[in-house]
């Protein structure tokens, strides 16, 4: 009898010592979890402590928002190396690599710092009179770009006598420059349309070339007697007239089999109404930084997701498609442009707005 009650107990305690050893199993197993977890979440944070990004570090919680900052950040680092960091302590300029590099037509183009060698070019200054007699490049001519309009467009007949006030002729090389990107590109793309050949933009406009040095007069006698000197000339215009789209080509464009809609309005503005169904928003600030271009290879990229090369590119939403019409002809495309929103009412547009 006392040996079956052993062996009872003998068996209870033997499935006792059974179960805390499962007991414990399992703690081990919660902890190792717990561990690993932890080493997961720590590199979904890692660098997130501080304010900072991991590039390297998924956070497999919230991976399309990890993958969203990702692409924010390599944005912010790509720009960072094109401004070759950030401005010493004293205040230095931030530089930039020659803009040309990697452009397809190079000539479009001319960085600040080559100003002071570029003595073929004549200098347009594009802003108001008032604007230019405050400050502008020395040796500058002034052509405002609101005298080639009339009404609000492109004025074929404006256009030739403003260029003939300013002593400008049809084979001369000019180097146009603003306070805007689009005021400047407004005038590279009329000039073009009309048919002058030898233009360049300077990259970031006036306060671009104040950043490296380069002289601005505000002397209104100096500015009398340089234009005095001045004879007027007779400029004639060579239309290029597929440049222009028109109410009158529209339907023959778009009727191309290889044609691309670019809208360089925001994309709020885009959500409203847009110029067709194949149109494709491309803002400015996917572009530019402030008044620069971006660099060459972040251009071609942008373009080449979007375009192809033997592309007749349409671009409309001014002003900014001005600005954005220049980007494309830098990068050796096929660009015409429509001026102004009369498309809006044409049996083209589409409406998101009720």
């Amino acid at each position: 009898m006392i040996k079956e009650v052993n062996s009872i107990m003998g068996g209870g305690n033997f499935r006792f010592i059974r179960l805390e050893k499962v007991t414990n199993a399992a703690i081990v197993f919660c902890l190792l979890s717990v561990f690993f977890s932890g080493i997961m979440m720590t590199l979904a944070l890692a660098g997130t402590e501080t304010g900072e990004f991991c590039p390297t570090c998924p956070d497999w919680t919230d991976l399309d928002g990890w993958l969203a900052k990702k692409e924010a950040y390599e944005a912010a680092q790509l720009k960072s190396q094109q401004n070759g960091g950030q401005a010493g302590s004293s205040g230095a300029a931030i530089s930039k690599a020659d803009p040309k590099d990697g452009y397809v037509l190079p000539d479009l183009i001319t960085s600040p710092s080559a100003i002071v060698t570029n003595g073929d070019r004549i200098l347009i200054d594009v802003r108001s009179t008032e604007d230019y007699l405050a400050g502008h490049i020395s040796g500058a001519r002034n052509l405002c770009w609101k005298d080639l309009q009339k009404d609000g467009a492109l004025d074929t007949s404006s256009a030739e006598t403003a260029l003939s006030r300013a002593a400008v002729m049809e084979n001369d090389r000019l180097l146009i420059y603003g306070d805007t990107v689009e005021d400047a590109a407004m005038v590279f793309w009329a000039l073009s349309y009309l048919g002058h050949k030898n233009l360049s933009l300077l990259d970031g406009g006036l306060d671009a070339a104040q950043d490296v040095g380069v002289e601005i007069t505000t002397e209104e006698a100096s500015d009398a007697s340089l234009f005095s000197s001045l004879r007027p000339t007779n400029y004639t215009a060579h239309v290029v007239p597929w440049l222009l789209v028109t109410s009158d080509n529209l339907e023959s464009i778009l009727g191309q089999a290889d044609v691309r809609i670019l809208d360089a309005r925001d994309f709020s503005d885009y959500g409203q109404n847009r110029l067709g169904n194949e149109s494709i928003c491309l803002s400015l600030d996917k572009i530019y930084d402030g008044s620069r271009i971006k660099n060459a290879d972040t251009l071609k990229d942008l373009f080449e997701r979007r375009l192809d090369s033997s592309s007749t590119v349409i671009v409309y939403g001014t002003p900014q498609a001005y600005s954005l019409f220049y980007s494309l002809r830098l990068m050796g495309y096929n660009a015409t442009l429509l001026e102004g929103g009369w498309w809006k009412d044409t049996k083209w547009a589409l409406s998101n707005v009720n």
